[in-house]
């Protein structure tokens, strides 16, 4: 039961990422089976022992997540904001979902603007070509120099 929000592609220098990655999908799905196995305990030896296996393994698997290299998580950092979204109890991925579509919104804005300003730049050339043709070498150079590439 492994569901992650994005694949990492492996390659030699995120081959720690990948095994602490699997190690947070293993403790979780660890976290899982021991509710289910709290929920349904019956207070059976058989119960009570499968109850206690799990909780060592979970703090097996606890000390070696924090065993884990912190230049490795200094390498990774990740946004107080993810950080805060996630203990809000909300799913990371509409986090970013809504960065990009934000982003989207005012690239589009921007490129907007920009239009905006190359248009005027050409309308005041015009203008001041038309009325100081003395002028018409400068205001081609600036033209150019101000040219959206």
């Amino acid at each position: 039961m492994e569901v992650m929000t994005a694949t990492i592609v492996p390659n030699g220098s995120n081959a720690p990422l990948i095994q602490l990655l699997d190690q947070v999908s293993n403790l979780i799905e660890s976290f899982i089976e021991l509710g289910i196995l709290v929920h349904d305990n019956q207070g059976t030896q058989q119960s009570n022992f499968a109850l206690t296996n799990k909780m060592q393994t979970l703090a097996k698997q606890l000390k070696q997540i924090s065993n884990t290299d912190e230049q490795l998580l200094k390498d990774y950092l990740i946004p107080v904001d993810v950080i805060t979204y996630i203990e809000d109890g909300r799913n990371p991925d509409i986090y970013t979902r809504e960065f990009v579509e934000v982003s989207a919104k005012l690239n589009a804005r921007l490129k907007g603007k920009m239009r905006g300003f190359g248009q005027l730049r050409n309308v005041l050339s015009e203008k001041l070509i038309k009325e100081f043709p003395t002028l018409e070498s400068a205001v081609e150079d600036v033209g150019k120099r101000c040219e959206l590439k």
